[in-house]
């Protein structure tokens, strides 16, 4: 699939719709369930960070993307979070459920102690230990 870049006036207008949508968020403003109708589902996601920086955002399955359709996606950055939606730099999502998260890594085994040979008087002891087993001592 081929993206198309987005006009001046869709840059203009995105960032005009976080600003406001920023301003509203602060002054402690939540999306209700209508406000979010229209916005993009996102399932199976997990926080991640923005490609090469270290902006929070997310990855998983979305659908209902005015541009993308239905797909894998990364958003873009979030600017804010609630219960059950995120605000990214481009536009509201709700939330799904999160990816289940993998078993964690085993501890690793602690290396093992070389092996030293017993010392001649470990051996004599060891052998000193032992049963006679009808060993004729005449």
């Amino acid at each position: 699939m081929r993206f198309r870049r987005p006009s001046l006036a869709e840059i203009a207008e995105r960032n005009r719709s976080r600003a406001r949508d920023e301003d509203l968020l602060a002054s402690g403003w939540t999306p209700t369930p209508a406000d979010l109708a229209d916005a993009p589902f996102i399932d199976q996601w997990e926080d991640t960070t923005y490609p090469r920086t270290d902006k929070p955002c997310l990855r998983g399955n979305v659908t209902g993307h005015p541009r993308l359709g239905s797909t894998y996606v990364w958003t873009s950055p979030i600017i804010a979070r609630g219960d059950g939606w995120v605000r990214t730099e481009g536009r509201f999502y709700r939330l799904g459920e999160p990816a289940p998260t993998l078993a964690p890594e085993p501890e690793p085994e602690p290396e093992a102690v070389p092996y030293t040979p017993p010392s001649d008087e470990e051996i004599d002891d060891l052998l000193n230990g032992l049963p006679d087993y009808g060993l004729d001592r005449r």
